[in-house]
């Protein structure tokens, strides 16, 4: 008797201290748990931020980011051209890009493509600065010349409790490559680290990714690579402005006769030299149209002896003796990912402004040299509406904004347009209950579609 009761009291005690185990390793799993929202507040206090306001992280377009370069060459195109440099920068600097100087930046800012693979060219070194930054993004050149996301960055630090450098935080990227490229795969690894850290600054709030341009579908692919849990943990919304979805009609120009400084006159800064650069970027042929956007009935280039379309681009490298072509142009093939991103996501652009739509060389004997004849159509000025509108039906869009005009909505100026501001302001601070996350916390992902 005695034995059984000794047993029964030694069962009953070891229940009470399972349960009691049980209870203090919930206990100290809790607190775990709690912990990196406690660090987050401690830091928020720190910092000074307003828990009420929505972090940013701005990513810029082609042509917006700086881009510096060091020398150690061991050979130049001219004399006058220098073999060996300390840190300068590469882009943007306008005296850089006029007269003779032209050469020398075109041999250090070309890509070569080797086995498959862009990369610079010999004894170039290559660095984005400011990442991170708020103030990174606000020109587009090293002498403030020419203003980018300025605005937008004046008004969101202005926001009670916006702190620089915590609340409003800059991804610039070498545009020259993109996915799948090793440099573009590194600068989505270090976009996914500063989000999670700009969260950790900001107290445990999301995100609101801001893109413009290219910055669309960089933004695009690079949401597709992360998983939902992540995109649900860390990202509020994703505000897209102009984005190039399915290609610009001035990048072909580009590639074909003009290179991107078309406004100017060839004694200032020569158009071949620019083409001759332009076609060796990778970031170029991503940005040609591109499927289902645009389809083998829709002209891009008309000459008197053959039309080319997204079915035969290949064949217009070929025309235009740029033999290596086609090959360039499979590294970006199905690299974009512009389907629904699932996340919140608000869409802006220009309308109804003259934008090419197709170029005609009239003079086969002249192509590809010639300036052709633009065909015009609608959009935002530099890139085509049906472009500018994917994002218009996805089903994670909660919000689409079109500014009608030039002054409104042309492709660089919407940056500087008061009510696109504000509505941006109003989506950080939710003073309009904006961020229409319940419509697409569940929104499906469907990859390299529309």
């Amino acid at each position: 008797v005695v034995s059984t009761q000794s047993t029964g009291s030694s069962g009953i005690n070891a229940e009470y201290g399972k349960q009691w185990y049980q209870r203090r390793v919930r206990g100290l799993f809790r607190r775990v748990m709690a912990l990196p929202r406690v660090l987050a507040l401690l830091v928020v206090q720190l910092y000074g931020v307003s828990l009420a306001l929505k972090p940013v992280v701005l990513v810029p377009g082609a042509l917006a980011s700086h881009i510096e370069a060091k020398l150690d060459k061991k050979t130049t195109p001219h004399w006058y051209c220098s073999k060996k440099s300390d840190w300068f920068t590469l882009w943007l600097s306008i005296e850089y890009i006029l007269g003779p100087a032209l050469n020398c930046w075109a041999d250090n800012f070309k890509l070569e493509f080797e086995d498959g693979t862009f990369r610079n060219t010999d004894g170039v070194q290559t660095r984005v600065p400011g990442f991170g930054k708020s103030r990174t993004l606000d020109y587009s050149d090293n002498h403030h010349l020419l203003s980018y996301y300025k605005p937008l960055v004046d008004a969101l630090l202005k926001v009670e409790g916006a702190v620089e450098d915590v609340t409003v935080r800059s991804a610039p990227f070498d545009y020259r490559y993109s996915a799948p490229s090793d440099v573009n795969t590194k600068f989505q690894s270090r976009l996914k680290g500063l989000i999670e850290e700009t969260v950790l600054k900001n107290g445990g709030r999301k995100v609101v990714l801001i893109s413009h341009s290219l910055g669309g579908p960089t933004t695009s692919t690079f949401l597709h690579s992360m998983t939902q849990d992540w995109r649900d943990s860390n990202i509020d919304s994703w505000v897209s402005i102009s984005g190039v979805f399915g290609g610009a009609l001035k990048v072909v120009k580009a590639m074909v006769s003009h290179g991107v400084m078309d406004q100017l006159p060839n004694i200032i800064s020569d158009r071949f030299v620019h083409r001759r650069v332009a076609r060796t970027i990778q970031g170029n042929y991503y940005m040609l149209p591109r499927r289902p956007v645009y389809t083998g009935s829709d002209v891009l280039v008309r000459t008197p002896n053959r039309n080319y379309t997204v079915d035969n681009l290949e064949q217009m490298f070929v025309d235009m003796g740029v033999t290596n072509g086609p090959e360039m142009l499979g590294t970006v093939r199905n690299s974009s990912y512009v389907g629904d991103p699932g996340v919140p996501v608000h869409c802006f652009n220009g309308k109804d402004i003259k934008t090419t739509s197709s170029y005609y060389y009239t003079k086969q004997r002249d192509f590809p040299d010639e300036i052709p004849t633009d065909v015009w159509g609608d959009g935002d000025g530099t890139v085509p509406h049906r472009s500018l509108k994917v994002c218009h039906g996805w089903r994670s869009t909660c919000s689409v904004q079109e500014y009608s005009g030039e002054k409104l909505g042309e492709h660089g100026k919407i940056l500087d347009n008061p009510a696109f501001i504000q509505h941006i302001v109003d989506i950080v601070t939710d003073v309009k209950k904006t961020s229409c996350t319940d419509k697409c916390s569940s929104a499906p992902v469907d990859n390299r579609t529309l």
